[in-house]
């Protein structure tokens, strides 16, 4: 006589196996989850080190040009067409690629030769042909360009919007408060120079411009980031997604739709360090709006990661939030 497992004996260990699966699925996630968050934070050091190398060879100035450099697309795909008719077009916005524009929104290009290697710029938990963010993919497909994965913070760089409008129009030249160096912090170990951010439209930090200021060419760049956002969208889970919708201030400041990692994110830092920081430290060591621009309230305004902010008419440096480069001393 054969002997054979019973019904009773097979149920009870596919039970068992079902059992040990459900304890080790999510052991499994969260080993999963912890390697890219390793990995985001080796990226990140790698970037800030190597922007950290663009200042010793550039007089301590970060970067903050804009031109176009014939393909010079982040995305090869978009390079290789004949010189004198396409590179143009290729860097105006108005022509609807701009994939050889060399300016904050493709930054990545600035410190390039100083990596060599264009995956490092994309993070480890996200894909660039993720089917769920149709505009950032675009963004890559199209543009050439790098979103919802570390974003620069372009109120500490400065920018330039010098490409493809008049000297004398609004904004052109966007000088950082703090002018623009790496010495000029006061603590560039703790001041953010690169953050996670899910923006799919944009690969940078917003700054923020004194509405006494707005119109002018010449502007001052100030943080674009203010606790209240910052608390709002945690308390709301980033329900606004990359809607880019503005209800009160429900809106992403920092880092705008699900956080990648569900209690923080990687940061790079100035002096060329990155670590992994808890939600709930960043919002602390972020400046309330009242703090930051006396007088000015973020309510019914759209703090837009990647767009500059326009802000109250005056603002308070005199206050101690070096995560942001901000110092009373």
């Amino acid at each position: 006589m054969k002997k054979a497992f019973t019904l009773i004996e097979l149920l009870v260990v596919i039970a068992i196996i079902a059992i040990l699966a459900a304890i080790l699925f999510p052991v499994f996630a969260q080993a999963k989850s912890a390697a890219k968050k390793t990995s985001a934070i080796s990226n990140q050091k790698n970037i800030s080190t190597s922007i950290f190398l663009y200042t010793s060879d550039y007089d301590d100035i970060y970067p903050r040009s804009d031109g176009c450099e014939l393909n010079s697309s982040l995305n090869p795909r978009l390079n290789g067409a004949p010189a004198g008719t396409d590179p143009q077009t290729r860097c105006q916005f108005s022509s609807g690629s701009f994939a050889w524009r060399t300016n904050h929104f493709s930054w990545q290009k600035w410190v390039q030769p100083y990596i060599k290697n264009v995956d490092i710029f994309w993070h480890p938990g996200k894909s660039r042909n993720d089917a769920t963010d149709s505009n950032g993919r675009r963004q890559w497909s199209d543009f050439g360009q790098i979103a919802a994965s570390f974003a620069l913070n372009t109120a500490i760089t400065g920018g330039l919007n010098t490409g493809d409008i008049p000297m004398a129009s609004a904004r052109v030249f966007r000088n950082s408060w703090t002018g623009g160096t790496q010495t000029a912090l006061i603590s560039p170990a703790e001041t953010i120079l690169l953050a996670e951010s899910m923006n799919p439209t944009s690969g940078i930090l917003p700054m923020s411009i004194l509405s006494t200021e707005w119109s002018a060419a010449n502007v001052t760049a100030y943080p674009g980031i203010v606790r209240e956002v910052l608390i709002n969208d945690v308390q709301n889970k980033f329900a606004n997604g990359g809607t880019g919708a503005c209800n009160g201030v429900n809106d992403g400041g920092a880092v705008r739709n699900p956080l990648i990692f569900s209690n923080g994110m990687t940061v790079g830092f100035a002096d060329g360090s990155a670590k992994f920081l808890q939600m709930n430290a960043i919002i602390s060591r972020t400046p309330t709006a009242a703090e930051l621009f006396p007088g000015f309230s973020p309510a019914g305004r759209c703090f837009v990661p990647g767009s500059t902010q326009q802000v109250g008419t005056t603002v308070n440096l005199n206050i101690n939030y070096p995560l942001w480069g901000l110092s009373a001393q």
